[in-house]
């Protein structure tokens, strides 16, 4: 019979040596330099998003990754503030996260510019443990000509993204999160998603989980993604919807090409 288990859950046993904060350190001596690709956007429901990457060119392993973002009036005064984590929640040496950070209320007052830095976070002597999961293949695709129906899951103007998946680990993994970076042609993040990844199962969408008896297929839905943008990148990580963090490592995709394609 296979194991199943909850990442998060042996989370805390696997932090016990990671007692160093980042915020003075390493990483966040770096500023905000290590914050890129980001732009601000209005959704339409009038809230402000600040989106972008953090890349962490160090050797440092991290993990509880939080930035603040700011935004200013022409007087350089401070606007409105806000604290996220990245997604994933944690950094690898040498790679980039992604974030999307929207302000609690819809912003009534004009800003000049705008800052996001890391504040806090976690440092880990080691790099987590490889969940032994492999993404065989990632599709990005737009339909085109979807009707407007009630009910129905998906509109032309959000991407779908497709994973096919095999897990090696021997251990059912439950609880896969995904997040999601939408890039316009200077290559800065424009759109972006969180959301724990789904499958079809025998009643409909369903969260998804890998086991190790074959093949997976795992879907995420970007919503409200402009039509300009033709590339996005892709992040799984495994832990509990919402954590802070994870006991392995995430994986992430190169650029992908959204697709068009007919329902």
């Amino acid at each position: 019979m296979l194991k199943r288990h909850r990442w998060s859950q042996v989370a805390l046993t696997r932090r016990t040596a990671a007692v160093t904060l980042l915020a003075l350190t390493a990483i966040f001596g770096l500023g905000a330099r290590c914050i890129q690709q980001t732009s601000v956007h209005v959704d339409k429901d009038g809230y402000t998003h600040i989106t972008g990457e953090m890349f962490n060119d160090t050797d440092i392993q991290g993990t509880h990754i939080m930035l603040r973002a700011s935004l200013f009036d022409d007087q350089d005064n401070v606007v409105a503030t806000k604290d996220a984590p990245t997604c994933p929640p944690d950094t690898q040496a040498h790679d980039q996260t992604m974030f999307d950070i929207r302000f609690d209320n819809p912003i009534a007052l004009p800003f000049a510019r705008y800052d996001v830095r890391p504040i806090s976070g976690v440092t880990l002597p080691t790099a987590l443990p490889d969940p032994d999961v492999v993404v065989l293949k990632t599709d990005a695709i737009r339909f085109t000509g979807v009707p407007d129906i009630p009910g129905i899951p998906i509109t032309d103007k959000d991407v779908l993204l497709e994973f096919g998946v095999r897990n090696r680990s021997g251990v059912t993994i439950v609880g896969v999160q995904g997040c999601a970076a939408v890039y316009d042609q200077h290559g800065d993040v424009v759109a972006a998603q969180t959301a724990e990844l789904t499958q079809i199962g025998p009643g409909g969408p369903e969260p998804a989980q890998f086991d190790s008896l074959g093949p997976a297929l795992a879907f995420l839905v970007i919503r409200d993604v402009p039509t300009t943008p033709t590339q996005v990148r892709a992040w799984l990580w495994f832990g509990d919807k919402g954590a802070t963090t994870s006991a392995w490592k995430f994986f992430s995709t190169p650029l992908i090409t959204i697709q068009p394609r007919k329902p």
